[in-house]
C-alpha cells in the first residue's frame, strides 16, 4: 500500500516512523517546507524518546514533501486547536480532505486527528467519493514511539466492511486486541479515555488537599486504593495538575459539545474545574508577594518531552508575575521566554522558593545542599511529589502535595 501521512506533529511524525517500522513506504505531508527540509536530512523537531534513532533506520522509508501524492490511503493527523468558545476547530482537517478528493477520489481516509463525535460521518457525505475511517491514537508524549509499536488496544470506527480488515492488518503488528466500531463511537472513545484519566489525575489531587489538612500521606492511600483491581494504580500521582495538548483541549471540546446536545457532563467538568484549582493551591502555598524570588524547576508538561503546550508551570509563572515575583526557570529540553537558567544552580541562586513542576529524573534527584549552597531560604514545594530526598530533606523547609514533610512510606515512589 502506498500511504500518506499529513501533518508531521506528535501523532503525525510517530505513526508515519511506526508504520515505516514494519516496512511500508510513508510520503509525509506539510505545509511547512523548512520541517520537510530538517526531515529530509534526519533532524527531528520533536523531543521524543528514541525518534532520532528511529528517524535514521527508517529513513529509506520515508518521504517528506509539500505536495500531495496520489495514493491509495491518506492518514490525516492535522491540528485541531481549541476555539476560544471551547469548541474544537475541524477547519484543517475539511480543507485536508477536500484536497485530497481533488487529487485521488476514491482513496481511503482515516483521521487520527482528535475531532468531535460525528465528524467523520459528516465528511463522509459531504465527500461520497472517500472512504473513511476514525482510527483514534492512544500515544503518550515521552513514550509515543514505544506506544505506537505496542499499542495497548487499537480502535478502527468505519462503516466501510472492505476497509476494515485492511486497516487492521495495516495497524495490527502484535497481539493487542482489536476493537471495530463506528466512526462517532470511535471518535467518542478518543475524547472519554482522555476524560476518565483526567477525572482520575483531579480526584487524587483532592484527596491530597484533604490528606494536607487531616496530616494523612496522599502517597499511601494511592498505592492502598491502587491495588484494588478495579480502580488500579496508574494516574493516581498527586501533584500541581495535568497540562499539555490532549487534556484540557478534549475536555474542553467534549463539554463544549455537550451542551450543544442539551446535556451536562457534571463529573467531567468537576475535574476541569479542580484541575484549576490545584494550581490555584499550589501558587498558594508558595505565598508570593512583591520581590519573592521563585524559581521552576521544569517547565515542560510532563517529562521526555519538550512540550509546552497549557503547560502548568507555564501558568503557575503568569500567577507569580501577576503579584510582583520574580521567576526563574530551568528545564532539560524545553525552552520557553520566561527568565529560563541553562543549570539548576544558576535558576536557584539567591531564591526564596522553589517548585518542583516537572519530574525530569535530574530534577527529582537534586540533592538537599544544592538547594543550601544556592537559595537564599532553602525551601522546596514539590509539586510533583517526586524528589527523592524527602524523607531526609536536610535544612531545606520540604512541603509536598498530601505529603506531610517528614514521614516513612510503605511505598517509595521513586
Amino acid at each position: 500500500m502506498h500511504l500518506t501521512v499529513i501533518g508531521t506533529g506528535y501523532v503525525g511524525l510517530v505513526t508515519a516512523i511506526g508504520l515505516a517500522d514494519t516496512g511500508h513506504e510513508v510520503t509525509c505531508v506539510d505545509l511547512n517546507a523548512e520541517r520537510m527540509d530538517q526531515l529530509s536530512r534526519g533532524i527531528t523537531p520533536i523531543k521524543e524518546h528514541g525518534i532520532d534513532e528511529a528517524l535514521a533506520k527508517n529513513q529509506s522509508r520515508l518521504t517528506f514533501t509539500t505536495d500531495y501524492p496520489v495514493s491509495d490511503i491518506y492518514l490525516v493527523a492535522v491540528g485541531t486547536p481549541e476555539r476560544a468558545d471551547g469548541s474544537c476547530d475541524v477547519s484543517a482537517v475539511e480543507a485536508v480532505v477536500g484536497l485530497i478528493e481533488s487529487i485521488s477520489p476514491g482513496a481511503s481516509v482515516v483521521l487520527k486527528s482528535t475531532v468531535p463525535p460525528g465528524t467523520t460521518e459528516r465528511l463522509s457525505t459531504e465527500h461520497p467519493s472517500l472512504r473513511f475511517a476514525m482510527v483514534p491514537e492512544f500515544l503518550r508524549e515521552g513514550t509515543a514511539l514505544a506506544d505506537m509499536r505496542q499499542p495497548s488496544r487499537i480502535v478502527i470506527g468505519t462503516r466501510d466492511a472492505l476497509l476494515a480488515p485492511r486497516l487492521e492488518e495495516l495497524f495490527k503488528t502484535t497481539d493487542a486486541p482489536v476493537v471495530h466500531v463506528d466512526p462517532t463511537t470511535a471518535e467518542l472513545t478518543k475524547y472519554a479515555a482522555n476524560s476518565f484519566l483526567a477525572v482520575k489525575i483531579s480526584f487524587i489531587n483532592e484527596i491530597a488537599r484533604l490528606a494536607d489538612q487531616v496530616g494523612a500521606n496522599v502517597d499511601d492511600i494511592a498505592h492502598g486504593i491502587g491495588l484494588d483491581p478495579r480502580i488500579g494504580p496508574a494516574f493516581l500521582r498527586a501533584g500541581a495538575g495535568y497540562g499539555g495538548s490532549c487534556f484540557p483541549k478534549d475536555i474542553a471540546a467534549l463539554t463544549t459539545l455537550a451542551k450543544t446536545h442539551d446535556t451536562q457532563l457534571h463529573v467531567i467538568e468537576a475535574a476541569d474545574r479542580t484541575n484549576e484549582d490545584q494550581l490555584t493551591y499550589v501558587f498558594e502555598k508558595i505565598k508570593a508577594k512583591r520581590g519573592t524570588k521563585v524559581a521552576l524547576l521544569g517547565l515542560a508538561f510532563k517529562p521526555g518531552t519538550d512540550d509546552l503546550r497549557d503547560a502548568p508551570a507555564l501558568r503557575l509563572a503568569e500567577r507569580l508575575k501577576q503579584v510582583g515575583a520574580v521567576v526563574t526557570g530551568y528545564d532539560p529540553a524545553a525552552t520557553t521566554l520566561l527568565n529560563q537558567k541553562q543549570t539548576v544552580e544558576e535558576a536557584l541562586a539567591g531564591t526564596d522558593v522553589a517548585v518542583i513542576m516537572t519530574e525530569w529524573d535530574e530534577i527529582k534527584r537534586i540533592e538537599p545542599r544544592v538547594f543550601e549552597q544556592q537559595m537564599q531560604t532553602a525551601r522546596l514545594i514539590d509539586g510533583r511529589n517526586c524528589w527523592h530526598y524527602f524523607e531526609s530533606p536536610g535544612a531545606v523547609q520540604y512541603e509536598g502535595i498530601g505529603r506531610p514533610r517528614q514521614t516513612f512510606s510503605n511505598n517509595p515512589t521513586n
